[in-house]
């Protein structure tokens, strides 16, 4: 979990890189859901509507469909969107960078694959994943093929049918429409930095990339590979690099969470820690996760009669 950043750090590092840039930035440190959707309205509109807006994006994911709400409330916005990735911006969050018309990327840059995943749906078997791709799904009949020549149609039917009895069948076609929902999210968003139906083609080659083109959806796309890919994508200025590597740094992860006593003696502890941070220059709310630990006399952790750890979720809007 992270550490608990300081509200003033982070929106002085948002001013030095608005300076830097000559226009209005926003930090976003957090998993693309919906629940991200009203602190991000909430930051946007201190400034309300600009020409120019620079996000400044650090995520490891989301859901598909919260990241085409952010998407389209930034552009609410703002005319011309450029986001920013210092380090991590995988999976849902390489959706989100589509729809900008440029991205300045750092060194230490990460995007990724953004084929779906998702649980499996129905009774389970005890050996079968709990977590399913899209794409392995999908790469199961080349399996087949290739290592076990598997080529004549009845005996491909017998491998479908075998897919069935170890994947719920609603859980693969949940799949397909995953797969079916995140393309066409994808082509949506990638017609701002792409726009014109003279480019669709490249869209569509880019897409196809991301979603099946990988080995794995742990694969690094780096900055170099972005270009080669053919996203609009440029290096980060010396200075903006610095600033970039600074804001990694107030947010790095740390093995626990502060810890504090509540209440008087053997009254219990609470742990707290930030998951997630949306600041700008005169903005910063912050994503609190608490967990009480009830101190009961006689009783030690885990034991009988003794009360579960309460967790607590709230985002916190500095003023």
């Amino acid at each position: 979990m992270p550490h608990n950043p300081e509200p003033s750090g982070i929106q002085a590092l948002a001013a030095a890189l608005q300076e830097a840039r000559g226009r209005r930035v926003v930090f976003v440190h957090s998993p693309l859901t919906a629940d991200l959707v009203p602190i991000l309205y909430a930051c946007l509109r201190r400034a309300g509507h600009v020409d120019d807006l620079d996000l400044v994006l650090s995520t490891s994911g989301g859901t598909i469909t919260g990241t085409r709400q952010i998407a389209m409330l930034l552009r609410e916005f703002t005319r011309r969107l450029t986001i920013g990735v210092p380090g991590r911006a995988r999976s849902s969050g390489t959706l989100l960078c589509l729809s900008a018309d440029e991205l300045v990327l750092g060194p230490l840059a990460e995007l990724g694959p953004i084929d779906p995943t998702m649980e499996s749906q129905g009774a389970i078997p005890s050996d079968a994943p709990g977590n399913i791709s899209a794409e392995d799904i999908r790469a199961f009949r080349g399996l087949a093929g290739d290592w076990f020549g598997v080529t004549r149609e009845e005996d491909q039917l017998q491998v479908l049918a075998l897919l069935a009895t170890r994947i719920f069948p609603t859980s693969l076609a949940s799949l397909y429409r995953f797969d079916k929902l995140v393309r066409g999210v994808a082509a949506e968003l990638l017609e701002w930095q792409l726009p014109g139906d003279e480019r669709e083609k490249e869209r569509e080659s880019i897409i196809d990339r991301l979603v099946s083109g990988y080995h794995t959806h742990d694969d690094v796309i780096c900055r170099r590979d972005a270009r080669e890919l053919g996203l609009r994508a440029v290096d980060a200025t010396p200075e903006e690099e610095e600033i970039f590597w600074s804001l990694s740094q107030a947010l790095r992860p740390v093995t626990a969470p502060a810890v504090r006593s509540v209440g008087g003696a053997g009254e219990g502890q609470l742990a707290e820690g930030v998951t997630a941070v949306v600041a700008t220059s005169d903005f910063c709310a912050r994503h609190v996760v608490s967990r009480e630990d009830p101190a009961v006399a006689g009783n030690v952790p885990g034991a009988p009669g003794r009360p579960a750890p309460a967790m607590r979720v709230r985002w916190e809007i500095a003023d």
